[in-house]
């Protein structure tokens, strides 16, 4: 039996060794595993631990710096509990956030604060030969997300000093406000300007998992070419140039008054 007793010692020095590893995890040997799973973000020069990590550089996929992320994350995640802080900060802006993972398929973010700019903030999304300027800051206090939906929200964001460069020329909007709320599946938007940009802003938006709605008017304040094709992308102009938003797609929700 001696032979058992060996491999009874092996097997107990490799548990030990896979233990301590998981305890010290370098943050180098995991976290490239787990971004792979986080599209459009890239993390460099990491540091410290899975635990207690540092990437001294973000990058979005088309190489636009954001800047330095460190991250406490609780051992907790061998079980599946997610438990995990956030903090952005660089030339991009910042962002602090808190994470959790409440069920197989849930989610909540609280403490959400950021400020960050425009143009890294919409990235990839925003129309080939469109470039969006200003800073876009907000504040989450908590988002319960099921399937990377919203279930319950409560945001405020703000596009502050916005502006868009388009190919016909620039586009000055001034400031525009984002409110959002969530019950029950069902999200509600507004989004109003601040009344000292080139275009009036007023829309109100309703969607869930089903379908979405929108309605609203945009209005152009100035006689401007670049302005008057930015409008003609969300509908035809009517004859003063404004454009009437009423849309919609699947089973929409109804928009709250």
């Amino acid at each position: 039996m001696k032979w058992f007793r060996w491999f009874a010692l092996v097997v107990v020095l490799l548990v030990a060794a896979a233990g301590v590893f998981y305890w010290f995890m370098p943050a180098g040997v995991a976290v490239p595993l787990l971004a792979r799973r986080v599209h459009g973000v890239a993390l460099h020069d990491l540091s410290g631990t899975l635990w207690d990590g540092r990437a001294g550089r973000v990058a979005t996929a088309d190489g636009r710096e954001l800047g330095s992320l460190t991250w406490r994350l609780d051992r907790a995640a061998i079980l599946g509990r997610v438990d995990l802080d956030l903090h952005l900060d660089g030339r991009a802006g910042r962002f602090d956030g808190h994470l959790e993972r409440t069920g197989p398929d849930a989610m909540t973010w609280s403490g959400v604060d950021f400020r960050l700019d425009a143009a890294a903030l919409a990235g990839p999304m925003m129309p080939a030969g469109m470039v969006p300027a200003g800073v876009v800051e907000g504040r989450i206090p908590r988002a319960d997300l099921q399937g990377n939906w919203p279930v319950a929200l409560d945001a405020d964001v703000a596009w502050r000093k916005a502006s868009i460069r388009t190919p016909e020329g620039d586009v000055t909007l001034g400031g525009i406000a984002l409110k959002t709320s969530a019950s029950g599946g069902v999200m509600h938007a507004t989004l109003v300007d601040d009344g000292q940009g080139s275009l009036a802003v007023d829309a109100s938006l309703a969607a869930s998992p089903l379908g979405w709605r929108v309605e609203g008017r945009l209005v152009p304040r100035v006689d401007d070419s670049a302005l008057a094709h930015l409008v003609a992308r969300f509908g035809p102009p009517g004859r003063d140039g404004s454009v009437n938003l009423q849309r919609k797609a699947g089973l929409a929700p109804r928009i709250e008054p």
